[in-house]
């Protein structure tokens, strides 16, 4: 099945390394390579290949010289590169795949045959079989995220655990109406890396506190995670010998264990010893003195206005996957691929949360998967349709086009182990168990009929888990509950079922009175929302917390089927439509709050070498961008227009002279 598309798409290899066995046999294949912009990512579709070389041999499994023979990439390793370089790629190439849950049996010693065996048996999830109580769960849990790599990766987790093609039940009440987006990408990121270590563990990372121009190193003891609004790590500050709690979106770099471990004193010993790290965040608002915003205000926009910093467009800021990840996520889509009729390439993007180039990457890496059978024939997996192999093709015929993608394996038989969930990810893990353990920490026994379901579900969840992430994950979902008397209050009037009136002041200060069915409650970082079908504009609206002035139930006027549709709805974060009076501005986040700048859609943008973010984008309100600039206390300022940032700052001037008077 090996063919010149095929070949050309390979990822390019060192001049000391052949290329693909095949050679180009037309003209326009030749030309077609010429244009060629994307390649496979080589370490991938040489993993994808090991795996599934393995497979196909079945119980009998292959010794270490025919899997060197039959994996296209290991075939094409250079001549002039030794043996021991190869052994090296060999066992990174199995440490990837074991680290995506694959088991690769090690040849025994004391065996005549010494082959590499994977147990069609164990590939993947074990049946975990769930009954339509624990399906409704299990979709509600992935209504509960709001963010947008988060819901993905908690419906990545929830086909994993639950492939049946039956539709999930409905909630038909309100009970569960909450959702959230605690914090940003970024911070579930670190979350995801803090998981992956033990509670007393020292870790190094370069933090910047509020205020602080630029980041310090910190020696923290890792001993709780927490969630207010924004990710925390609660910890013990080594070098200030202390308790701290950490924001999560202004650590900057990597967050790693020290090695060695540094020694405790005995009294850092003491001080880390059975506390009750949580208890100790239960008093923590993050609330700070006003007349010390104000001042930070006056600090960052008393000087002249500063020279426009030069914008680029903006662009998702995000890592390159390590490549442990990379090999996760290209089997898994083979996987969901494999396991339905056709899969369009928009589903892909948006379920992996990946951009058009890396999409493209990743089908011409399945696509380059592949072995040689012992009769020396390539056999490769197809993918249709084909994807091109330059990013401008592909964006603009195929992408639009967006037919459903299949694939066909060499053999049904290893297509047919291929084709199950490899295993819950890190952060779908995470993501599932912190939705369950709010849904379950916030019902209420003999009230709440579905409790039961949600109990048996995690506890199911809990014996799939990759091994080592089960204490840490339940660790991290204990960590998230955002309950606060505001969300009580609200979540009780959307239990009710029934209308309420409220006193509603928007953001230029305007007051009206009008009659809402409540529907759900989002809770987006420190701001709480209240979802509703709003009678007076007959549309749906999200009603910030902090400007509901007066809240008065109307218990004998039920909520209409428009609000009950809306309850069932995931949550999508406020987005207002630009409208004839919006602006244009300029902001600076300083290197502490520039976690923040995602909040507010930049069009453009430049990172600074000190960590702060300016951004240019635009405001609906006057009123909600000043606003904004004395509640940050300097965290952001205002750059451009100039007649705002004077507006700014004599409105600070005015609220402290106020307070000091």
């Amino acid at each position: 099945m090996t063919d010149p598309q095929h070949a050309s798409a390979a990822a390019p290899l060192e001049s000391t390394q052949p290329g693909p066995s095949a050679e180009p046999q037309a003209a326009s294949a030749q030309e077609e390579d010429e244009l060629q912009d994307v390649y496979a990512d080589y370490g991938v579709a040489r993993a994808f290949s090991l795996a599934a070389s393995i497979l196909d041999a079945g119980s009998g499994g292959l010794t270490k010289t025919e899997i060197r023979e039959r994996v296209e990439h290991y075939r094409s390793f250079g001549e002039g590169q030794s043996e021991d370089a190869w052994e090296r790629l060999f066992s990174r190439d199995k440490d990837h795949l074991r680290s995506c849950g694959i088991a690769i049996a090690e040849p025994a010693a004391d065996r005549d045959d010494y082959r590499y065996r994977i147990d069609p048996d164990d590939y993947g999830l074990p049946a975990l079989p769930l009954t339509d109580a624990e399906r409704l769960v299990l979709t509600r849990a992935s209504q509960l995220w709001a963010g947008s790599r988060t819901r993905s990766w908690l419906e990545q987790a929830s086909w994993a655990l639950s492939t049946e093609s039956a539709a999930s039940p409905r909630f038909e009440d309100q009970a569960g109406a909450l959702s959230f987006n605690l914090g940003s990408d970024d911070e579930f990121d670190r979350l995801t890396e803090l998981a992956a270590l033990d509670a007393g563990t020292v870790v190094g990372f370069d933090y910047t506190a509020r205020g602080a121009a630029r980041p310090s190193p910190r020696r923290v003891v890792l001993l709780d995670y927490a969630a207010r609004g924004h990710w925390y790590l609660i910890g013990h500050d080594l070098d200030r010998d202390a308790r701290r709690v950490f924001r999560l979106d202004r650590v900057h770099g990597v967050i790693r264990a020290l090695t060695p471990q540094p020694r405790l004193t005995e009294d850092q010993r003491s001080a880390v010893a059975g506390v009750d790290a949580r208890a100790a965040f239960d008093g923590f608002t993050g609330a700070e003195d006003p007349a010390e915003l104000l001042r930070g205000v006056l600090d960052a926009h008393t000087a002249p206005s500063p020279r426009l910093p030069r914008l680029a467009r903006a662009a998702p800021a995000r890592q390159a996957d390590p490549a442990h990840r990379k090999v996760e996520r290209v089997l898994s889509i083979a996987a969901y691929l494999l396991s339905s009729p056709g899969v369009r390439p928009s589903e892909l993007l948006r379920r992996h949360q990946i951009t058009p180039k890396q999409l493209l990457k990743d089908l011409l890496s399945i696509q380059q998967s592949g072995s040689f059978g012992p009769g020396q024939y390539g056999e490769f997996i197809d993918v249709d349709p084909a994807p091109p192999l330059n990013l401008a093709q592909f964006t603009e015929e195929y992408l639009p086009a967006d037919e459903p993608i299949t694939l066909a394996m060499p053999s049904a038989r290893t297509g047919d182990v291929l084709a199950r969930p490899l295993t819950l990810t890190k952060p779908g893990a995470l993501s599932l168990l912190i939705a369950l353990n709010t849904i379950i920490g916030e019902a209420e026994a003999g009230v709440d009929l579905w409790l039961p379901a949600a109990i048996s579900l995690r506890g199911k969840i809990t014996t799939v888990l990759p091994g080592g992430l089960q204490r840490a994950a339940t660790q991290v979902a204990a960590g998230a509950q955002a309950q606060t008397h505001e969300v009580s209050a609200l979540r009780e009037a959307v239990r009710a079922g029934t209308c309420l009136e409220l006193v509603y002041e928007d953001a230029e200060g305007t007051r009206t009175r009008r009659v809402v069915e409540p529907a759900q409650v989002y809770i987006d970082g420190p701001r709480i929302y209240l979802q509703a079908w709003c009678r007076l504009a007959q549309a749906p609206r999200n009603f910030l917390g902090s400007r509901i002035l007066e809240r008065t139930a109307l218990p004998e006027e039920p909520i209409s089927d428009q609000a009950r549709a809306l309850a069932q709805a995931p949550v999508e974060p406020p987005q207002p439509p630009r409208g004839a009076g919006a602006f244009d501005v300029v902001l600076r986040f300083s290197p502490a709050a520039a976690g923040l700048a995602d909040r507010y859609a930049p069009q453009r943008q430049r990172t600074h070498a000190d960590g702060a973010r300016s951004i240019g984008t635009w405001f609906q309100s006057r009123e909600a961008l000043i606003r904004l600039c004395l509640q940050a206390g300097g965290d952001v300022a205002v750059l451009a227009p100039a007649e705002l940032r004077r507006e700014v700052l004599d409105r600070a001037r005015a609220q402290l002279s106020e307070l000091t008077a």
